[in-house]
């Protein structure tokens, strides 16, 4: 290399005026040219995953596109542990499995990593040569002093992703949002803010938050609370606000003071919840003096005294599901304010006669007059899946299960058994149990039984077969690919999954069937040219045997992994079971699309579906069916739409049955429908 100080003074010039993609492009180039090498790669690395995605690739002077590869058995993954790697000659032979250093036939390569301003490594940049390097220590110089201003870039690049999520959280929530500058100008509302206050974006925009201000508080108030601002750097607690129409409004708030680098407010953020309900329930239950400590709701002993009136009364049970991850996650101090904060939440949602903390995460409504528990139940799951509950710094969505029972005695037994039996059946589900069913109950002991003997029949004698149900695309109006339906043929009746399907949960044959199934729908779709989706479940990514089950029956039925599509229900992408995780995305690598099912009946995992890389996002049909009538089914709707358009994700509407609700799905630019309306489940 030849005068080293001025090609890379001229380097500098040629790069320092551009940002973004841009940049990555010319640093390549100029690298390139400098440093006379074949190839040269700028990647950001994702070492949870042990990948790579390259940022700008130059391969003889030309601009390549960019790929994700695996870090695993390359040179590329020990400079991705920040490791600094030249190997002057011979690099395929100490690398026999790097499959990039194998195609280009490098007989070279150096590796140097990329810093955030935290230490911590975001990428790498790479030269290979397909002859040896002489020059090793110029070059990596040039790298090293490359690197910060790469890195730099690098760095912006991935906070502005970060952003653009805390924006789409910001616009999204539930919760009244407002942010304002260091001199207590708003800046910025959210839609919820608008909604909960009445006033307009316009309205609020440069004004002073005491805009909102009930005028109630005395400034005794407001100096203990900024005080506490100042120097806690936020505050939580009650407040009473007003309405623009001049209603007060009773909520909790938590007001937190932001600050630059250089330690001055940059700005404060501030949430509401409203708490109007929650103090006038609290009104009218007298009994509330004596509470559940945990869950801030009435205990035991109340309700106790309440069964003990007598009369008929409708109970519902409530359990917040994954409890010990959430302490094992945050600790136990954290936890006990997420069941806190449930419970608030729960009470601020629905009026009953009395709330019950039965166990941890467990709670208790009772009704004495007639009431819809499913109703109530799909209520709180509906609320529960799209806001996220806050106490303290901690903030998650959460998932509920519930049970209900109705009658005059032993209430609490038989609202355990539904709960019992509603978790058993997944998704969503509100199995109500009556006093006076002993005689339903043995009934229903008799159906799973003749249900579990259906089963093994007709996985025995191949009764188990596919039914597939056409999914058109919206764009060109054609149905363009079937999603593989279970259904039992016997006796000459078509038998639907509602009818054995929770069986073969509890006696664990859903592997089972979802093998038969898949199997036949392979050999069907070999002779066809339809992309096909078939469903699995956790069961089966429990058994771990996915990947080269169905590996098999490509190589079998000459089926490209592409054709076919992995359904998985929402909570299991949403799941915390890395095992789950890593299944979901070595079948995404091998080439099979992933599609989740039933979106919105589970905690919405924004996050997790972009981190998965999801093809279809199926939306559940709950949302669908009244999409042309009800409003809040329509904006919901919108907004997965939206997530869909900018992620890149397919979005699939469910149970389209009607032209007035496929109208509203092509207003809103959903991509495929699926429903009786274009096609009803049949054979091939």
């Amino acid at each position: 290399m030849h005068d080293l100080t001025s090609k890379l003074r001229r380097f500098s010039e040629y790069v320092g005026q551009t940002r973004g993609q841009a940049y990555f492009n010319h640093i390549v180039l100029g690298l390139a040219e400098i440093c006379e090498c074949d190839y040269i790669m700028v990647g950001e690395v994702h070492n949870e995953m042990n990948t790579c995605s390259t940022l700008a690739v130059c391969d003889s002077g030309v601009i390549q596109p960019d790929m994700t590869y695996s870090l695993a058995d390359t040179p590329c993954h020990l400079v991705s542990h920040d490791q600094i790697c030249c190997f002057p000659a011979n690099v395929q032979g100490m690398f026999p499995k790097d499959q990039m250093v194998i195609d280009y036939s490098a007989e070279s390569y150096i590796g140097v990593p990329l810093h955030s301003s935290q230490g911590e490594v975001l990428g790498i940049i790479v030269a290979l040569n397909k002859t040896p390097i002489d020059d090793i220590d110029e070059i990596v110089l040039l790298f090293e002093m490359a690197a910060y201003r790469v890195a730099a870039e690098l760095e912006r690049r991935i906070q502005d992703r970060s952003l653009d999520m805390l924006s789409s959280i910001f616009r999204y929530s539930s919760e009244a949002m407002i942010v304002t500058d260091a001199a207590h100008k708003i800046v910025e509302v959210n839609d919820a803010f608008c909604e909960m206050f009445g006033y307009s974006r316009e309205q609020a925009l440069g004004k002073n938050p005491s805009l909102i201000s009930s005028g109630e508080h005395d400034a005794g108030f407001f100096q203990a609370f900024w005080e506490q601002v100042t120097t806690r750097g936020n505050w939580r607690g009650e407040i009473k606000n007003r309405h623009a129409d001049g209603r007060i409004l009773e909520q909790w708030s938590s007001v937190n003071q932001v600050k630059d680098e250089s330690g001055r407010t940059h700005h404060y953020t501030a949430i509401y919840t409203d708490l109007t309900e929650l103090k006038k329930t609290q009104a009218e239950n007298h009994y509330l003096a004596s509470t559940d400590q945990l869950s801030g709701l009435s205990n035991k002993a109340l309700l106790s005294k309440e069964l003990a009136r007598g009369g008929k009364k409708w109970m519902l049970a409530i359990r917040l599901d994954g409890l010990r991850y959430f302490n094992e996650a945050y600790g136990f101090d954290a936890c006990d304010g997420l069941i806190r904060e449930t419970a608030s939440q729960i009470m601020k949602l629905v009026e009953a006669d009395c709330y019950v903390g039965i166990d941890a995460g467990k709670f208790v409504l009772l009704f004495n007059q007639p009431t819809d528990l499913v109703e109530i139940a799909r209520a709180l799951h509906q609320h529960f899946s799209f806001s996220q509950v806050t106490a303290g710094d901690v903030s998650v969505y959460i998932s509920l299960s519930f049970g209900g029972c109705i009658g005059d005695a032993d209430l609490l037994r038989l609202s355990s058994s539904a709960l019992r039996q509603s978790q058993a059946q997944g998704k969503f589900s509100c199995v109500v149990l009556e006093q006076e069913c002993g005689q339903r109950v043995a009934s229903q002991r008799h159906v799973f039984v003749e249900a579990n003997n259906l089963i093994h029949t007709a996985l025995n004698n191949e009764l188990l077969v596919p039914f597939f149900q056409g999914i058109r695309n919206n764009h060109n109006g054609r149905i363009t690919h079937f999603e593989a339906l279970a259904r039992i043929i016997h006796d000459g009746k078509v038998i639907s999954p509602y009818s054995f399907i929770e069986a073969a949960q509890v006696a664990g044959m859903l592997p089972l069937i979802t093998q038969q199934i898949a199997r036949q729908a392979f050999r069907i779709m070999s002779k066809k040219d339809y992309i096909f989706s078939v469903n699995i479940t956790e069961h089966d990514l429990n058994g771990q045997y996915l990947s080269n089950f169905l590996n098999e029956l490509c190589s079998t039925y000459s089926v490209a992994p592409e054709r076919v599509i992995l359904e998985v229900l929402e909570g299991i992408s949403s799941s915390s079971k890395n095992n789950h995780l890593k299944q979901l995305r070595d079948l995404k690598r091998i080439g099979f699309k992933l599609a989740i099912d039933d979106f919105g009946t589970e905690y919405s995992n924004f996050e997790r579906i972009l981190e998965l890389e999801i093809d279809y996002l199926k939306i559940d049909a709950r949302y669908i069916k009244q999409i042309d009538t009800d409003s809040k089914s329509y904006e919901i709707v919108k907004a997965f739409a939206y997530f869909c358009k900018n992620s890149g994700i397919k979005s699939i509407a469910e149970f389209v049955h009607s032209q007035a609700v496929q109208d509203k799905l092509l207003e809103l630019g959903i991509d495929y429908s699926q429903g009786f309306l274009f096609s009803e489940p049949q054979p091939l």
